[in-house]
This record gives structure tokens, C-alpha cells and sequence, in this order.
């Protein structure tokens, strides 16, 4: 059987198709490309690229990197197209393009990243392959949304970004409704990359266009990622604003779920400028509330903002006892909530150097050190913890 380190040796039909796609789209011959290599300071004979293209051979790093130049594009992004070709086998055959979406966000919701990758790519090709008179923008920008939000669980936000850019072109055709669910992801997706100025703009985009069109749920989810973005940039008070709003559409909504995880950020966000006292009070609240309706994720949640909270004053018992009755919800789910699980390990290992206390400290890391490994979202106490292991890789 064919290893994977020889398939990658004797090229990537995946790669030189996503080449192919990256060339014509920016209406470059393969001449044209040798050129603009060259102008970029790296070499690439076009019968290079042709054999790029048909999957014949991988392109060396070098020659990777003269491509991403060319075509503005980082050279992960490359790596990340030829790691979905292991997903190929997993695409249907055929299908409505309707009901393999449907399948993909159910796969997604389950868990099954590589299914609803499969299933949507798939209803995106079919899309693209019927013929010019049947094709409609909104089916397909919907089906590009969908893949993304694969994307994005997967961890390649590079490939996410350009889906979306593709579903908003020719935004003007588009029905506002769908432009503002666009840019909403496209926003999410520019603050997971840390570009939180983008963000901020194509946020505010979204929510303006969902108050022209009356679309309350999108207008709060749209508010919701504002203020996130502005806690990002440190504009707090502007960010708790922007919760604020959200909070009240979501519950006039009838959303208790999102305007219960609206109220734990903005006590996080108190806490976080050194109004503990405040901070503290809405969290306790939003852990009522998430405890009263049954929202486990949202009970664990609080739990570990006030562990949190209650370390940085310097209350190291009351913390330890909240981490730790998040500990036991958080891990008690039928899928594990890991990032949760990181934060509460995080703090733990925080007060065991802080208190001396080598034992507890060498548990807490082995335990981080477990959990990152599943980890592929960043937040602050994963930034912490990877910059501290990568000290001691310098120190050794």
C-alpha cells in the first residue's frame, strides 16, 4: 500500500488543483507566473508549474514560498490544502447540494469535522459544476459558508478566510441577509487570526446590515462578536456596551442560552479591569441562571471565570473551589470541554507556583501538557502556557 510520505513525494492533486484555481483566478497564464516569480526574487519555470498543477510532483518549500509571494498566500495555507486530501474518500459520490449541507452541518454538530468537510465540499462542486443558466449566487455563497465553518473547525483559517471572500464577490447580488451572515463569519474568522481592526469592521458591517433589515437574532450575534473584538483591542467599556445591546436582543429573542453566555463575558470583562466586586456579583448570577435552565457548558463556564476572577484578587481558596466544581462539570459531558478543562488546569498550576507547592505544580503542568495536545483553539492561557514551554526549551 502507498504511504502517505510517497503520495506527498510524487505531488498533490489537491495542491495543483487549489495552483490551478489560485492562477486562472487571478487570470495569470503559466508564462505570466514564471514572471511574477521572478519579480518576487525566486525562480519557477512554467513547465514546473504545469506539473505542479497536474499533481506530477510537490513543489519544494523554496519554490512554495516563491508561489505564496505570487499569489499572496502563506505557505501554510498550502500545507493545509494537501492535509484535506485525506478527507477525499469520506465525499459522497453525488447528492442534492441542499440535503449533503444538511448532512455536513449535521456531521459538524456531531463532531465529525472530516464528514462535514467532505459532505459540503462536495455540495460546493456540485454547484459549480451545473451548468452557467442553472447556477444561483446564493446557493453557492451558502454552500462556501458552510465549508467554511468546516474550515474553521478544523483549524485552517486561512482556507475559511478565502471561502468567505469568494461568497461575498459579487456581494451585490446577494440578498443583505446573507452579506451580513458573510461578513459575520469573515469577522469571526479575521479575530480567531488576531487582525481585530478587520474584524471590527466587518462586524459593524453586519449588524448595520441586519438593523436595515429587521434581523434581530443576526443584529445581536453581530453585536455579540463587536464586543468581543473590542475587549480584544482593550476598548472594555466600549466592548460591555456592545454586550449589553446583545444581551437585551437575545433575550427579547427568547435566546437564554447566548444571553446567558453574553452576561458571564461581561463579568469577565469587569474582572478583567480590576472591578472584581462587579465582576463577581454578574458572574455569581449568570451561574444561577445557567444552573436554574440546564446549561452545563454555560454552569462550567462561569464557574471557571470566577475561579479566575477570585485568583487574580488573590483568593486562592474560593478560586481553587470553583475551578474545581467546574472541573467536575466540564468533564463529566459525554464529549470532554477541553478548553475549559485547560483554564481550570491553567489557574491550578498558577497557585501552586505562586504558593510553593512543587507537587501540585508538577501535576497541574502534566495535566496542561495533556490537554493542549487536543487544544487547537488559542486564548490567552494557551498563549501563556506555550510561550512558558518554549522558554524552557531555550533555558535547555
Amino acid at each position: 500500500m502507498e504511504t502517505q510520505e510517497q503520495r506527498t513525494l510524487k505531488g498533490s492533486v489537491r495542491l495543483g488543483s487549489y495552483l490551478r484555481r489560485l492562477r486562472t483566478g487571478y487570470g495569470y497564464s503559466l508564462r505570466r507566473v514564471e514572471e511574477r516569480a521572478r519579480a518576487e526574487g525566486g525562480e519557477l519555470d512554467n513547465s514546473q508549474l504545469s506539473r505542479y498543477e497536474k499533481g506530477l510532483c510537490y513543489p519544494s518549500f523554496d519554490k512554495l514560498r516563491v508561489l505564496a509571494g505570487v499569489f499572496n498566500v502563506s505557505v501554510q495555507t498550502f500545507s493545509d490544502v494537501v492535509d484535506l486530501e485525506q478527507f477525499e474518500e469520506l465525499k459522497p459520490a453525488t447528492g442534492e447540494p441542499a440535503a449533503l449541507i444538511e448532512e455536513g452541518t449535521a456531521a459538524a454538530r456531531a463532531g465529525d469535522l472530516a464528514r462535514a468537510f467532505a459532505c459540503c465540499e462536495r455540495a460546493l462542486e456540485i454547484l459549480q459544476d451545473s451548468p452557467a443558466a442553472e447556477r444561483r449566487d446564493e446557493e453557492i455563497a451558502r454552500a462556501r459558508m458552510s465549508l467554511a465553518a468546516t474550515l474553521v473547525g478544523l483549524g485552517k483559517l486561512a482556507l475559511a478566510e478565502q471561502e468567505l471572500r469568494h461568497a461575498l464577490r459579487g456581494a451585490e447580488r446577494l440578498s443583505r441577509s446573507l452579506r451580513a451572515q458573510a461578513l459575520l463569519s469573515l469577522a469571526n474568522v479575521h479575530a480567531d487570526q488576531g487582525d481585530f481592526f478587520l474584524a471590527e469592521l466587518e462586524a459593524e458591517r453586519a449588524h448595520a446590515y441586519s438593523e436595515t433589515e429587521g434581523l434581530e437574532e443576526l443584529a445581536a450575534r453581530a453585536l455579540h462578536t463587536l464586543g468581543r473584538v473590542l475587549s480584544k483591542r482593550g476598548l472594555v467599556t466600549r466592548a460591555i456596551e456592545r454586550y449589553r445591546e446583545a444581551q437585551d436582543l437575545y433575550a427579547r429573542g427568547g435566546q437564554d442560552y447566548e444571553a446567558t453566555r453574553v452576561r458571564i463575558n461581561i463579568g469577565v470583562r469587569y474582572a478583567s479591569v480590576g472591578k472584581n466586586r462587579e465582576g463577581i456579583r454578574l458572574l455569581r448570577a449568570a451561574l444561577d441562571e445557567a444552573r436554574a435552565k440546564g446549561f452545563a457548558r454555560l454552569e462550567a463556564h462561569a464557574l471557571s471565570s470566577l475561579g479566575e476572577a477570585y485568583y487574580r484578587q488573590g483568593d486562592h481558596p474560593h478560586a481553587r473551589e470553583c475551578l474545581r466544581r467546574s472541573e467536575a462539570i466540564a468533564g463529566a459531558e459525554d464529549k470532554p470541554h477541553g478548553d475549559l478543562l485547560f483554564v481550570n488546569a491553567f489557574y491550578e498550576w498558577r497557585m501552586a507556583i505562586e504558593e510553593g507547592n512543587p507537587t501540585r505544580e508538577k501535576i497541574a503542568f502534566g495535566r496542561l501538557k495533556a490537554l493542549r495536545s487536543a487544544l487547537e483553539k488559542r486564548f490567552p492561557e494557551v498563549e501563556a502556557f506555550d510561550a512558558h514551554v518554549e522558554r524552557g526549551r531555550c533555558d535547555a
